[in-house]
């Protein structure tokens, strides 16, 4: 079985999924990294030159394509579980752990980042706006949530480890 981390921008799946592959010795895929390499441009260019539609169809093959390997620990980009099809592979594959943050410690991290394509403009609305857009999708595959406002990536990495190895040995 997979890791799998989902979140809001900003609520560290990237930095936590570095941590635990370090802690777990497990290998570590970010799915947002897999598509600008294989795209071989970033995300906000493809946002920009061929549309959001085209990245989710993209998102939606990586994310069928590196769920199909086990034992693997995989950071999903913000906005892969808004596709059914996503959220039932992720079931399917993975411990799925949901990484949050309050609005303002997100767009605290993210602020000035023009990376992130859907949160340009006003940050702290964005995430408002987005984080209560999303919610249901990232409840709905989560086997456990963590907050990450006030905690380091070891610290939640930590618990992400201890719940993993509860889950399995069941």
């Amino acid at each position: 079985m997979n890791i799998g981390l989902t979140g809001m921008p900003g609520t560290m799946k990237s930095t936590v999924g570095r941590e635990l592959a370090r802690l777990t010795g497990m290998e570590l895929v970010d799915t947002d990294e897999v598509f600008e390499r294989e795209e071989g441009d970033s995300i906000s260019s493809t946002f920009e030159r061929k549309g959001e539609e085209y990245f989710r169809a993209r998102e939606r093959e990586i994310v069928a394509r590196e769920c199909a390997s086990e034992g693997r620990i995989i950071s999903f980009g913000g906005g892969a579980p808004l596709s059914e099809e996503n959220r039932a592979v992720i079931k399917r594959t993975c411990f799925c752990v949901r990484l949050t943050a309050t609005p303002e410690r997100i767009a605290e991290r993210c602020c000035g980042n023009d990376t992130r394509p859907l949160l340009r403009g006003d940050t702290l609305e964005r995430v408002k706006k987005l984080a209560a857009e999303r919610e249901g999708c990232y409840a709905d595959c989560a086997c456990i949530t963590i907050d990450t406002t006030d905690i380091t990536p070891l610290e939640a990495a930590e618990r992400i480890k201890t719940a993993y190895e509860q889950a399995v040995n069941r």
